[in-house]
């Protein structure tokens, strides 16, 4: 991992963040530009090529599983592991229940304009595979979907020769989800943003994924909604005291393991505890399973930052804006702490354990996105939807200073429009 001053080296440490988050998205673009460009000339049949490709797939396969195999899958997964889904679903369900906007009536002389939320009709809810099954986030994308009303919602995940796990299986039965599809990566995107084949096109697309899952979401907004640009997970830790160094390690870990290209950081003010939190992460990797894929990450986008002044160090974390981040000591600085995808407080507050059991939602905003937006939840799968009622005594009381504004403007037809109607009344 990378160290740095912060004293000293505050503007360079900037750039290479924001370097590092350029590198990853250019080196990927013209890769998903063919992905889409196959699609869209070869239909159904690039999907299965892709499969073959990237999926090992040795024979072709339906897109869509049948009830069958996702009851099967189900049926094949310890009581005591349903349990633990049931209980995040449960947890997330709790959460998540308080968050669809309220129906809002304003009223003014002569006017009425009634706000309400409405949801999409159809979401596709994107679950990663690659190197770990994840069915927790079929369980962040699929609850608030329900909640938000969603009549009908698809979920997508790549298959290894075919072969979905059945943990994400068994979520999805939990969940009554039907229809599943057996396609990954940026190819997933743009088959339900297109609707490619027998793969419907859907309105909203939501869920985590690599870079290239993130670039093709990008390249879609405005055909299709979707949640936000959640790329390569990121995580950083502000110490304002010395703190566990396995504790940090791990947590480290909790986030670099799901990706080569996560960024992970430790911010702490004691040169001493950097460098026993680093012992600590050079220990605990000796015998880690997911080992070379948090050696690259940290390698790559890995940082231990040690800074005198706070204030500079929440600066900087301002302006990463990165997608989780906790907080340990100085929990007044939580006021000032502005952009994270979401915070955690406190020394009993890992980042693993709001990926699994509190009931936030995990797909948070990546790249910096945090800055402008936030994380999944029910209103995202919703549009506002407004209604307005115009009486005479509010036309009589406007439309003349309407009709000026129009004349100002240089549009003709908006003026003779109010016109016709104080005409007609």
């Amino acid at each position: 991992m990378k160290t740095w001053n912060l004293d000293h080296e505050f503007d360079d440490f900037i750039a290479f963040i924001l370097e590092g988050r350029a590198r990853r998205k250019g080196s990927i673009k013209g890769v998903v530009e063919d992905i889409k460009n196959a699609l869209l000339e070869k239909k159904e049949a690039a999907l299965i090529d892709f499969s073959k490709k990237w999926d090992g797939w040795t024979m072709d396969h339906p897109l869509k599983l049948s009830s069958e195999e996702i009851a099967e899958a189900a049926a094949a997964i310890p009581k005591k592991d349903l349990a633990v889904l049931k209980g995040m679903i449960k947890n997330v369900r709790a959460y998540h229940r308080t968050q669809k906007g309220p129906r809002r009536v304003f009223k003014g002389k002569g006017l009425i304009v009634k706000e309400e939320f409405v949801p999409v009709e159809k979401a596709m809810v994107y679950v990663p595979g690659g190197t770990a099954p994840y069915p927790s986030s079929v369980i962040m994308g699929v609850v608030p979907a329900q909640l938000a009303g969603v009549k009908e919602i698809y979920v997508a995940t790549p298959s290894k020769n075919g072969i979905i796990n059945p943990y994400i299986l068994a979520a999805c039965a939990l969940l009554n989800i039907n229809d599943v599809y057996r396609i990954g990566g940026a190819q997933a995107i743009y088959a339900f943003s297109y609707g490619i084949g027998s793969v419907p096109k859907v309105d909203m697309i939501v869920g985590p994924g690599n870079a290239y899952v993130e670039e093709a979401k990008r390249d879609v907004y405005g055909r299709v909604g979707i949640d936000m640009l959640a790329g390569p997970t990121e995580l950083i830790i502000l110490c304002a005291e010395p703190f566990s160094p396995q504790a940090l390690a791990w947590d480290l870990f909790s986030q670099a393991e799901h990706d080569e290209m996560a960024m992970v950081g430790l911010f702490s003010p004691s040169k001493a505890h950097i460098s026993e939190v680093q012992n600590a992460i050079d220990n605990a990797l000796l015998s880690n399973p997911r080992k070379d894929v948090i050696e690259k990450a940290l390698k790559e986008n890995g940082f231990l930052v040690h800074y005198r002044d706070r204030s500079r160090a929440v600066e900087a974390i301002n302006m990463i804006a990165p997608e989780h981040m906790e907080l340990i000591g100085a929990e007044e600085e939580e006021a000032n702490i502005l952009y994270p995808g979401i915070l955690y407080v406190g020394p009993h507050t890992p980042v693993a354990l709001g990926d699994y059991y509190i009931g936030t939602n995990h797909v948070l905003p990546t790249g910096g996105a945090g800055r402008f937006t936030a994380g999944l939840s029910v209103d995202r799968f919703t549009k506002r939807k407004v209604v307005v009622k115009v009486e005479k005594e509010f036309l009589d009381r406007y439309g003349d200073s309407a009709i000026r504004l129009s004349q100002i403007e240089g549009l003709y037809a908006h003026g003779e429009s109010i016109k016709a109607r104080k005409e007609l009344l």
